[in-house]
């Protein structure tokens, strides 16, 4: 008969078991498996047959809670012992506390999923940049306060929107480095008795390093928060552009692909974006995330952060898997959508927009100082809209009248693709501008995909030869 509280097992313990038990597991039998290691290059008494049971038990099915035991890790235990003795068991536990344990654990598989989150936003990337080269030259209206600003393309658009998610990129990494170092080999906080190679065992495990401060590597909650943090920044970014796509939607600028919409109970004529709709509400979670991992950490004593229990990668766990939720829907409807450039043209046709491109040419051309240029463009629009006319609709009279003057390149600055051609900066509109920004943006997604390969290899063949 269980020893536990009712309320207190059900709540707590049987929750945190399930968990452990169904994520877990593999994680334990890795950071056990290279203690014992540690243990047995000192010489431990049966700390070899510890490595080798430990195999043993790798295949076998950890059972559910009953409440013999508090947690997994007294659960492996309890097999452990059934299966090669007290010795061998008792040896592995020589110098080992749950909490550099559980933190080793918890540590190893955030960084799984970490990974798995960079490996979506890579994708999305590659498909924002693909996107990107097919709409260099698809014209659009880009607005700023949300008005029809200046002439810009789809291309130049998603270009940016992956310039952004290459940040986000660099901050997860940052996190991924934070978090990619381990703690085994603390103890309690003071540190084990027996003189374990703590930088071997963290090899063996595939982190990238250790903590090197005993104390620090049980009781920081800094890389859980740095993560979540970082995953809200993501969020904040993914709202943006799921913003952008369901407006273009409602306007007909982007249509999304049958697969992923979604039709009324009532009304025949809806064609509902659903997809990014649902994509919102995950990232609306990624959001909120770095609230609950401030307030875990907030006037928590400098000590054991296992009083968190599995409190602290729970809700990492969700995190992440609402990041890989929201990136591969966002991937999918760009994938299964298309842009319809004519949608996007909406601020285009009335010219408006050139107004600032008619400023900057009657300065360039020498006809006007800025001042005077502004005022005078400022005139002629409200001389056209006064007579029911727009800035496309203004003749080589009006120019003069107003602007006084009527050159063939005043008419030509009020052509939405000679807007384009002029902007040749790095970064800039221009297609050929374009071009070069695209080829940086391709090299840096490539370095960026490297370098998380490399660190998902370390951490699969270290896997492979532990489990050896």
């Amino acid at each position: 008969m269980s020893r536990w509280n009712t309320t207190y097992r059900r709540r707590v313990l049987m929750r945190h078991y399930r968990f452990a038990r169904e994520r877990l597991v593999p994680h334990f039998l890795d950071a056990l498996s290279a203690y014992a290691k540690g243990l047995s290059a000192l010489g431990v008494p049966f700390a070899a047959e510890a490595v080798q049971a430990l195999r043993l038990l790798r295949p076998l099915p950890l059972p559910g809670f009953s409440g013999l035991v508090e947690d997994v890790f007294f659960a492996i235990d309890l097999q452990l012992n059934e299966m090669a003795g007290a010795e061998v068991a008792g040896a592995l536990r020589r110098g080992l506390s749950r909490n550099d344990l559980d933190l080793t654990v918890f540590r190893a598989y955030t960084r799984d999923q970490a990974l798995a989150v960079m490996g979506d936003l890579l994708r999305l990337r590659q498909r924002l940049l693909m996107l990107a080269e097919v709409h260099r030259d698809t014209l659009m209206t880009a607005f700023t306060h949300h008005q029809p600003a200046q002439p810009s393309s789809l291309g130049h658009y998603l270009a940016a929107f992956e310039n952004l998610l290459s940040r986000d990129f660099r901050r997860l990494r940052a996190a991924l480095e934070t978090t990619d170092r381990s703690p085994l080999g603390a103890s309690s906080l003071a540190g084990s008795p027996y003189p374990v190679d703590r930088e071997a065992m963290a090899r063996w495990l595939g982190f990238g390093g250790v903590i090197e401060n005993t104390y620090d590597a049980i009781a920081a909650g800094d890389w859980a928060l740095e993560l979540a943090q970082a995953l809200a920044g993501l969020g904040t970014s993914l709202s943006r552009l799921i913003r952008d796509l369901l407006a273009w939607a409602e306007s007909g600028a982007f249509r999304v692909g049958e697969r992923v919409a979604q039709g009324s109970s009532i009304m025949p004529q809806k064609y509902n974006p659903v997809i990014l709709e649902h994509a919102r509400v995950l990232v609306a979670e990624l959001i909120s995330g770095a609230s609950l991992m401030t307030q875990l950490n907030h006037s928590t004593a400098f000590g054991d952060l296992n009083d968190h229990s599995t409190g602290v990668v729970e809700p990492l766990d969700r995190l992440c898997e609402m990041a890989e939720g929201g990136l591969e829907l966002i991937r999918v409807a760009l994938e299964e959508s298309e842009f319809r450039p004519e949608g996007l043209l909406r601020g285009l046709e009335d010219r408006s927009v050139l107004a600032s491109e008619l400023v900057d040419v009657l300065v360039a051309g020498g006809y006007w100082p800025l001042g005077e240029a502004y005022r005078r463009v400022k005139d002629l629009l409200a001389h056209l809209s006064a007579q029911g006319r727009t800035l496309a609709q203004a003749t080589p009279e009006d120019l003069q009248t107003h602007l006084g003057y009527s050159a063939p390149e005043l008419q030509a600055a009020l052509e939405p693709r000679r807007f384009l051609e002029r902007r040749q900066v790095l970064g800039g509109v221009a297609p050929q501008a374009q071009d070069r920004h695209l080829r940086l943006a391709r090299r840096r997604l490539a370095q960026d995909r490297q370098e998380t390969q490399a660190v998902r290899t370390r951490v699969r063949t270290a896997r492979q030869l532990l489990g050896a």
